[in-house]
């Protein structure tokens, strides 16, 4: 199978598992009726906004109305959140992201309570074990070890001492471990509460415990995140902030997804954990955003 045959079917599965996470049982009716229609749709949509981008006068128009829209927003909450300075767009912002992890969450909550979720992670599985052969076997099982506890308790500890000892950064140490254990915390009693039990299949790592959500997904969103975090604040180098930044997003990407290969979780689990990690780590940044204002640090 080339290359253009494998993106194309890994992005008909994703939109199919799109549809269905949002529809539901009755999704499969709905893409057997209007999925080919939905193709023509979206390829319609890309080559229109080609063209518009081609378009400079559109682009232009657009951009002043958007310029136009932001202004209005930003000094409508800087009247109502001046005093808080800087602080105030951690917070917005903060309470925002927040507020859409926590919703993303809940849906896949009451999806999975629905009994709703079965298709969606078949089709998803199916996608990911496209790429199944046994030297990416072996990769997967490298990759799946950098969400396990010792190599994060190891690097958590490594972070504390460089940040506590050598940069005399107390908070920023005391929030890498609070992201960690308090992300693990929070998975073991989400676990506790839904009970899902972890695909019936040939699994190729052992895994013990409750499914959803997943915690190397969660615990690795939380944690590395903080990491990359700390970096943008304290780097100087530009460049350095965004290689640092995308090689814990690719990291954490690749956790999640070698988690389904692996026969351990469904990926509505690793959603599931991504959402969840990213609220416990807007929560952290906030917490530290709120000290350094209060320190008078930003």
């Amino acid at each position: 199978m080339d290359t253009k045959n494998i993106f194309t079917r890994g992005a008909r599965f994703f939109l199919e598992g799109l549809l269905i996470f949002i529809l539901g049982t009755k999704a499969q009716d709905f893409l057997n009726n209007y999925f080919e229609i939905i193709t023509v749709v979206v390829t319609l949509l890309v080559v229109v906004l080609y063209l518009i981008s081609r378009n400079t006068k559109v682009v232009f128009c657009l951009r002043k109305v958007w310029i136009t829209i932001r202004l209005k927003i930003e000094d409508l909450f800087a009247k109502k959140l001046s005093p808080l300075g800087v602080f105030r767009n951690y917070l917005v912002g903060g309470l925002a992201l927040g507020l859409g992890f926590m919703l993303l969450f809940a849906q896949l909550a009451k999806a999975l309570i629905n009994n709703e979720l079965k298709i969606f992670d078949q089709i998803v599985t199916d996608a990911v074990t496209l790429i199944n052969s046994p030297l990416t076997t072996q990769i997967m099982k490298v990759i799946t070890t950098m969400g396990s506890w010792v190599i994060m308790i190891s690097l958590a500890l490594v972070a504390w001492f460089f940040l506590l000892k050598m940069k005399k950064h107390f908070w920023d140490s005391i929030m890498v471990i609070t992201a960690l254990a308090g992300s693990w915390l929070m998975n073991e009693l989400l676990k506790w509460i839904f009970h899902r039990s972890r695909p019936d299949i040939a699994r190729l790592v052992t895994a013990t415990g409750y499914s959803f959500p997943s915690g190397h997904a969660m615990v690795s969103f939380a944690f590395y995140g903080m990491l990359a975090y700390l970096m943008w604040i304290n780097l100087k180098t530009r460049g350095l902030k965004y290689l640092f930044t995308f090689i814990f997003l690719f990291l954490v990407l690749s956790i999640g997804i070698s988690r389904i290969y692996l026969g351990v979780h469904y990926p509505s689990d690793v959603l599931a954990g991504f959402a969840a990690g990213g609220f416990w780590l807007v929560g952290c940044i906030l917490g530290l955003q709120a000290i350094r204002y209060y320190k008078g640090d930003i």
